[in-house]
């Protein structure tokens, strides 16, 4: 009681910090608005424990800290190959430093793991299997998250100041966490900012903290538990999930989690055998689900590469959608041919100031490698959809006006193909496709001398186009993948494991009955 007596104060204490200096520095609010979030999440938990309500406290932090974990775990497990790539940028020797770098192989590994114990220390909250473990789990994960989104925004803050002042700056920053990248892309637009995450990874500490003061007095679920949790976390996972994301996988997962933890119950298993019966399935469930996915494709797409979606719609710049484009500049480093002086400015100042004019001020010395952004606006999903054949010419837009049913083949990388029996299913259908007077378009971001090679092994006797490696990897999460477009348009996607024949997809689509 005491040491919940102590956090109340230090939570409150922490509210009223954030609170003056949310007024006072204005800057630091997010657009989200997630900063107030994690305020209130240190004042509403404080205040209970001030007053002396510590059960209050703990409920409340079980019910938002469990819900969030299983949304967030979930979209993870949706799409563990993406969360892959977004740790290998993590693990970047410029990124994190050498240590991380040994992590880089096992980027898969990891996320995978990581998807699944989200889920599972969430579940674990809202059913009281073992909170006091589960609690310590937590912080070391919001601890770690938290010091990792932080690292991160410092991260972006040195290079933007960098640029501006005309430096170099050698280190690689990553821009998103990963936490809801995609999903929040897919449904509001953007990710969070490297500090709208850092705030959402503080605010969960502050409940975590709650749940390890407290986390001795927690037991497995009794009938009033269950009556106050449950019908508040599947509205939170409601709300985060199927409003927000537009996805409500998570509510049915937590359905049917909370479903088969009343079977067990009917079942009479009591004590330690029904917490390990759950936790079992638990197991079997989310790492089931995470598989699934890996073996298949995200039940949920939230890419601009989605099945019914336009390719050319998502190119479509501000101008003609009729929308405020994100204005973006250079940053030029001036040297006065007459004193020496240096000075910085933006490229729209050095044209519309008629900078350039000046014979004295007209000696650019230094042009930072990346622009940086004056004003947020829209910005189009695909910025671009860049194919060139072997002679360097770009026949990204011949393959997205082909009026006709054509296959897009993806391999990111011809070395990293899987499986032989993905490939003679694969030249299968090319063949059958070829023989219909259908167009294959192979994309891969092998070089030639990679491809060529690999292309008469397997016998595939059409043309290799070369594209961006990143770009591919976001189409589909398979190498290789295969998707039927038409005049731009997605009409079906496979993953590797998936490959149909083509009799089947002549059926469905050129075939109708």
């Amino acid at each position: 009681m005491k040491n919940e007596r102590i956090l109340g104060m230090a939570l409150m204490a922490i509210f009223a910090f954030m609170l003056i200096y949310g007024f006072v520095q204005s800057e630091a609010v997010d657009a989200f608005k997630i900063y107030w979030m994690a305020a209130a999440c240190a004042a509403i938990p404080g205040a209970l424990l001030l007053a002396n309500q510590g059960a209050a406290a703990r409920y409340f932090s079980r019910i938002v800290v469990g819900s969030i974990f299983i949304v967030s775990g979930l979209i993870k497990a949706n799409d563990t190959v993406g969360f892959g790539i977004k740790l290998e940028e993590y693990f970047d020797e410029n990124a994190l430093g050498a240590f991380w770098a040994l992590f880089h192989d096992w980027a898969w590994a990891i996320s995978f793991f990581v998807s699944g114990l989200e889920v599972l220390l969430g579940l674990a909250l809202l059913f009281g299997i073992r909170v006091q473990w589960v609690s310590y789990a937590l912080l070391g994960m919001t601890l770690f998250f938290g010091w990792l989104t932080y690292f991160t925004a410092q991260c972006n803050d040195a290079q933007m100041a960098a640029i501006r002042a005309g430096e170099d700056f050698n280190r690689v920053c990553v821009t998103d966490c990963g936490c809801f990248g995609d999903a929040l892309r897919g449904s509001v637009g953007r990710s969070l900012t490297p500090w709208e995450s850092f705030y959402k990874d503080i605010g969960l500490l502050f409940m975590v903290l709650v749940l390890v003061a407290g986390g001795s007095r927690i037991r497995l679920n009794v009938k009033r538990d269950d009556l106050i949790i449950f019908p508040f976390s599947l509205l939170i996972t409601l709300l985060f999930g199927g409003w927000l994301f537009g996805w409500m996988l998570p509510t049915y997962f937590l359905l049917i989690s909370i479903g088969i933890y009343y079977l067990f119950k009917v079942l009479r298993i009591r004590g330690i055998i029904l917490q390990w019966a759950v936790a079992v399935f638990f197991v079997m469930l989310t790492y089931g689900f995470a598989s699934y996915t890996y073996l298949n494709l995200p039940v949920k797409d939230y890419r601009p590469y989605a099945v019914g979606i336009n390719i050319k719609d998502q190119m479509k710049d501000a101008a003609e959608l009729g929308l405020e484009p994100t204005i973006e500049a250079t940053i030029y480093k001036l040297e006065n041919k007459r004193t020496g002086e240096v000075k910085t400015v933006n490229s729209r100042e050095y044209l519309e100031q008629e900078i350039w004019k000046d014979e004295d001020w007209n000696n650019i010395v230094y042009s930072s490698p990346e622009p940086i952004v004056l004003k947020r606006g829209y910005e189009p999903p695909i910025a671009s959809f860049t194919v060139f054949d072997e002679d360097g010419i770009d026949i990204g837009d011949e393959l997205l006006n082909d009026a006709n049913y054509s296959f897009m083949v993806v391999m990111y990388d011809v070395e990293k193909a899987n499986t032989r029996r993905h490939l003679r299913a694969l030249k299968n259908l090319i063949d059958g496709a070829t023989a219909a007077g259908h167009r294959i378009y192979v994309l891969t971001g092998s070089s030639y001398d990679e491809y060529e090679p690999f292309r008469h092994e397997h016998g595939l006797a059409i043309p290799f186009y070369e594209a961006d490696a990143i770009m591919l990897k976001t189409i589909v999460r398979s190498n290789p993948g295969l998707l039927l477009l038409r005049d731009g348009k997605i009409l079906e996607k496979w993953h590797g494991n998936n490959i149909p024949l083509f009799k089947t997809v002549e059926m469905k689509h050129f075939n109708p009955s």
